[in-house]
């Protein structure tokens, strides 16, 4: 294998369509690529994703002589990338709000399954993170609770879930995410803990180290407290290697968080914090969205090695690290493609997003004969997020219950929050979904215009349960987890009381 062939095996690249295009292809023939990573702009339906990977696979043995890794950020909950046609489980507070691991281990394993059928072998799943910060405004319902231990059993479950199922699992965001004030696609995020402090973020790194976790993804976020130099966690030396590889003892593939988000690429560049990151020990490189910023690090990279920037004995080792895995991937059985979004499948993840629904204060109140829906758009909270439209909310719940709906704005103001009321002055129950309102204070204004009357009123937190806290008495709070049509059907079926909210809070709102 030539400089070439070893430098393509470090790189994850994404592209735009739901094919390979030529210059897609091109690239991958010049630079010799050898890993993909696909996002909902990819994947139309589960018959074209798995023809798409087979063609992945067929172009990449061809051009780069090794399996690719397809990587896909397959959570759960909202950030997922699958076709409707597929599975899509709940994603990581939903499942520990059922209170039980075998939740979790359960649609890891139907998850890997499906995947596997797929033609993909690699999760950037799950988050390890600790939200221990409830203004976070890019992990939230992404994260299995504030609490090092429970986030601990319930990942490292899935963790176990998706690697029986012959898939590779990576953990993320090393070393933690969950205490950041800023969204490291648009920023560049800082955690001010000492070491003590921090040890509650590691925690859950070190557990799926040793229950044997195959890959971790680093986070764009400056540690003082564990890098002297003004660098990420991404490019630090001292917490790659020195931390995880060495004290910690991680023996697998470490992946970089997408170099083209703005925690990168405003204050370092894409193509040089990618080089930076293979020094400071990064094993896998993402580079998501435009293939001509990885031929521009292919090439920093090309001559570090000459001129012995980069170590090349290093990057040998770390080359035969990728080739291992991949070839223990290719070797894993195969799963039969009907699997993928079975009526078995559907049924069971349906299932635990019923069982996660919280009823965090008050009783599940009467619809009465005209119910009233409130509720903003899916709006991108953060970039991870998916691209495709969602239904929504206050349309989609009338459509299942009967009543009237109003889609509000993202963060109402006093003139809209009348026009609401007015509109919804002859309802027998007011039912209002909230967004992130915890950052959007509207919303909350929204919920307190009408407990001021008389008509019941239930407020939904449809991503972060935060928003709850800030509802007064009087109102009935229900803990959802999630802006989807599953869960909208779920509700559907709780407040008709067919079923009961048997959920319970992962975090302390």
């Amino acid at each position: 294998m030539d400089d070439a062939q070893k430098i393509g095996q470090h790189f994850v690249c994404g592209f735009p369509g739901t094919s390979l295009d030529e210059s897609f292809k091109e690239a991958v023939h010049t630079y010799k690529i050898a890993n993909i990573i696909l996002f909902a702009r990819n994947i139309e339906s589960k018959g074209q994703v798995r023809q798409l990977c087979q063609d992945i696979q067929e172009l990449v043995q061809k051009e780069c002589g090794t399996p690719a890794l397809i990587c896909i950020d397959q959570e759960g909950g909202m950030v997922t990338r699958l076709s409707s046609d597929c599975t899509n489980v709940p994603g990581a507070m939903a499942l520990s709000a059922t209170g039980e691991v075998n939740s979790v281990f359960e649609a890891g394993a139907l998850t890997g399954r499906e995947l596997r059928a797929l033609g993909i072998n690699c999760d950037l799943a799950p988050c390890l993170d600790v939200n221990s910060n409830k203004n976070n405004p890019v992990i939230g319902v992404r994260s299995y609770g504030d609490s090092e231990k429970t986030v601990s059993s319930f990942g490292c479950a899935m963790v176990e879930a998706l690697q029986s199922e012959g898939v590779m699992s990576v953990a993320k965001h090393f070393p933690g995410h969950g205490d950041t004030h800023l969204d490291s696609h648009l920023d560049l995020p800082w955690v001010a803990g000492d070491l003590q402090a921090l040890e509650e973020h590691l925690y859950p790194f070190r557990l799926a180290t040793f229950a044997g976790v195959q890959g971790i993804m680093s986070s764009h976020i400056l540690f003082p407290a564990l890098e002297k130099e003004k660098v990420p966690a991404t490019m630090s030396r001292s917490i790659l290697t020195d931390l995880l590889k060495k004290e910690m003892g991680f023996k697998g593939l470490v992946f970089s968080d997408c170099m083209e988000m703005q925690a990168i690429a405003n204050y370092y560049g894409t193509a040089s914090g990618s080089l930076a990151s293979l020094q400071a020990g990064v094993d896998l490189v993402c580079i998501s969205h435009h293939v001509e910023l990885a031929i521009q690090a292919i090439a920093l990279v090309k001559e570090a090695l000459a001129t012995g920037r980069l170590d090349k004995s290093e990057f040998t080792a770390s080359t035969d690290k990728i080739i291992k895995a991949k070839v223990m991937l290719s070797l894993e059985k195969n799963v039969p493609f009907s699997e993928v979004g079975s009526k078995e499948h559907k049924a069971t993840a349906q299932k635990l997003r019923e069982k996660s629904l919280t009823l965090v204060r008050g009783n599940i109140l009467p619809l009465g004969t005209n119910p009233y829906f409130v509720g903003p758009r899916c709006f991108l909270a953060t970039n991870v997020s998916n691209e495709r439209n969602v239904p929504l909310f206050a349309s989609s719940m009338a459509e299942l219950l009967g009543g009237d709906y109003f889609v509000c704005s993202d963060n109402p103001d006093s003139t809209e929050i009348d026009k609401i009321k007015a509109t919804g002055k002859d309802a027998t129950s007011i039912i209002i979904g909230t967004y992130n309102a915890h950052l959007r204070p509207g919303q909350i204004d929204l919920v307190h215009a009408f407990v001021k009357g008389k008509i019941p009123v239930t407020c939904i937190a449809l991503r972060n349960p935060y928003d709850l806290a800030l509802v007064g008495e009087g109102v009935t709070a229900i803990a959802a987890y999630e802006y989807t049509q599953d869960c909208f059907e779920a509700l559907s079926r709780l407040l008709r009381k067919e079923i009961e909210a048997t959920g319970s809070l992962p975090v302390q709102l």
